[in-house]
């Protein structure tokens, strides 16, 4: 995907995260993806969690679930369209739904101010967001900032 397209809907969706935090009145992590999923923001219909994988959460990465788990929620508002609370359509890629679970999980203003603290590192992050270490890495990465442990 070319790099302004990319920003084009990163901004789209660091805005759309920013109104389901809200919406939940969440201020700490971890993000309830599962409360979520199961007590959807009003104009969503429930996520039918079926559609997940037991495989999730038994490989490689601890908390890869919740990152399956986001990318289904961004999968449902896509699909379901315009409503009432999601008043725009957003963009359906892999990397689409990559990026707005791993900002829905780690939210940029949270992690801004988590990497503040001293001694903090990638494994810390990891437990405290659930988060797998990769996505730390990355989430960090984007905010153009450095942990212990990259």
């Amino acid at each position: 995907m070319e790099q302004s397209g990319a920003a084009d809907y990163q901004a789209q969706l660091d805005a759309l995260v920013e109104r389901v935090l809200d919406y939940y009145k969440l201020q700490r992590p971890p993000v309830p993806i599962e409360r979520m999923l199961a007590h959807p923001i009003e104009g969503l219909q429930q996520v039918d969690m079926t559609d997940l994988s037991l495989v999730f959460g038994i490989g490689e990465h601890r908390y890869e679930y919740r990152m399956a788990m986001g990318r289904l929620l961004y999968r449902e508002v896509c699909r379901q369209g315009p409503s009432g609370w999601a008043a725009q359509e957003y963009p359906y890629s892999t990397e689409a739904a990559r990026y707005f679970a791993s900002v829905l999980l780690v939210p940029t203003p949270w992690l801004l101010k988590a990497v503040r603290r001293p001694l903090i590192n990638v494994a810390t992050l990891s437990e405290t967001y659930q988060v797998p270490d990769y996505v730390i890495a990355t989430r960090v990465t984007q905010i153009g900032k450095r942990v212990r442990g990259m």
